[in-house]
This record gives structure tokens, sequence and C-alpha cells, in this order.
């Protein structure tokens, strides 16, 4: 297993000087997140993105996945306006082509809520019909789509390992997997056993973020909630999962980023590290 960051928590950070802080302290990979001021759209040329990917290399690490900007960011795949819904897939192409160009194995898809009035019917069919176009774009290139199963409070389209693993079986593209969050599993309380039992695979991988099982938004630095991190690590080594553990922690830690990344480093490792 390898440990990776999201680059959310350093937005106050301009992206290139994200990397040197995060190699500092000694991650083995970085998740690039898609906004402002990190790799948003078009925000960055061909060779800039081409000349990043190689700093990333340069500084021991690789690209552990692209995570697109959804959360707060007018992005929406199951939106009933077909311009909104549109808007959001061409999003999300040019995500896969940025993250094409930096060499990342994985780009994240990100369930959104159902608006008050639309069914949740009719928001994970549009959500649905958005993959397929987005999947087959991503096609082209050696990458697979993460499908992240987050808690109702997020999404009312994929809380569970069975609503990722229904909508896999549908559109029926072999470059579809599964992205857990330990935060998700410590509200939602399904067993990452059964999880890994059911999914067989396709778990692409796991973010690591803690909280006190009654509220999500929280996204804690791992040991500070009530998450049962050396319990998932023996999952997860039972089921010779060899990807990335990747932090996502909440921007409340912004102003101070290096110390919260240096302290969930520290205990990943130590959890790791237990036979």
């Amino acid at each position: 297993m390898k440990l990776g960051t999201a680059t959310s928590v350093l937005f106050l950070y301009a992206i290139r000087d994200v990397v040197p802080l995060v190699a500092r302290i000694g991650y083995d990979g970085i998740d690039i997140w898609g906004g402002r001021p990190h790799v948003y759209r078009q925000d960055l040329s061909i060779e800039q993105l081409k000349d990043l990917r190689q700093l990333i290399q340069d500084h021991g690490m690789s690209v552990a996945s692209f995570m697109p900007a959804f959360y707060r960011y007018p992005h929406s795949l199951s939106n009933p306006n077909p311009r909104v819904r549109q808007d959001s897939i061409d999003y999300m192409r040019q995500c896969v082509d940025n993250a094409a160009l930096l060499g990342a194995p994985v780009v994240l898809v990100v369930p959104d809520l159902s608006l008050a009035g639309q069914s949740r019917a009719d928001s994970l069919h549009r959500m649905i019909e958005s993959i397929d176009i987005v999947a087959r774009h991503a096609s082209a290139y050696d990458l697979k789509l993460g499908l992240e199963v987050l808690y109702t409070d997020e999404t009312d389209l994929i809380n569970t390992a069975d609503d990722a693993l229904d909508i896999i079986h549908q559109l029926g593209y072999t470059n579809l997997g599964v992205v857990l969050d330990t935060g998700t599993l410590n509200l939602s309380k399904e067993s990452p056993e059964d999880i890994f039992n059911k999914l067989d695979g396709l778990v692409l991988q796991v973010h690591v973020n803690d909280n006190q099982g009654v509220h999500h938004q929280q996204n804690l630095i791992p040991g500070e909630g009530t998450f049962d991190f050396p319990g998932l690590i023996k999952v997860l080594k039972r089921h010779q999962y060899t990807g990335f553990l990747s932090a996502e922690l909440s921007k409340e830690y912004a102003q101070e980023p290096e110390s919260a990344l240096r302290t969930t480093a520290e205990r990943m490792r130590a959890w790791m590290q237990v036979d």
C-alpha cells in the first residue's frame, strides 16, 4: 500500500509549491484537486501540465488520482437543467484529459444530491447517462473512473458499495471502479470486509479521514475521531490491496496544512506497518 494526499487542503498554495511540501513530509503520491488554484479546466497549458508531471516525478512521487471539484462548485452530473449537466460533463472530460497528461491512473466521479422536487430515480438516471458519456471519453486513455461512495448528507445517489456496483454492472465498462472513504464508512457502518468481498478487486482507492461517527463534514486527521484504522488496514492486507490510501482532510486545516499532513502520515505509516 502507498500513502497519498489530496491537494485540496492546500488550496492556499499554488500547485507547484504543493509538490515539494508533500514530498518533504514523505508521501508516495499526490491526488490532484481539479479546482482553482490547482488544475481547473484549462487554467494550465499542455506544457505546464507536462512540467507539473515531471516535477512530481522529480520529487519521487506519482499522481495517485485526479479529484474533480464538485463540493461547493457549480458542477452536477444529475442536474435536470441540460445546460448545467452538459457543462458538468464537459468539465469531467477536461478533468480526464488533464489527468491523462499528468499520468493519473484514476479520475473520481463525485455524486451529488438530487434537487428539491427532483426524484431520486430521475437524478440517478441523469447521473448514469452522464457517467456513460465520461466513461466512453476516458476509454481512450489508460485510466479508470472511480465512483465515490459518500454518506447521505453529501449524496442520495451512491451511498453503499451496492449502489456503486449496480451502476458499474448497468454500464458495463471495464474502466469503472469504486473509491471508498473512511469518513463515510464510519457513518454508514458498512463493513470493510463485506465491501471488499462484494467488490472483488474493483476498489481503486481509499480516502482516509476521521469523524466522530455522527457528522461527515469534519474530515479530521486520522485518529482524531472514532474510525478503526488498524482494523481497516488488516482488511486491506487480507484482500491484498496495494493501492493508495489518500488523505482527504478538511479545509479547516488550510492555515497549517503541513502539521496536519505530517501527523496524518505518521499515524497512517504506523498503522500500515503493523502485521
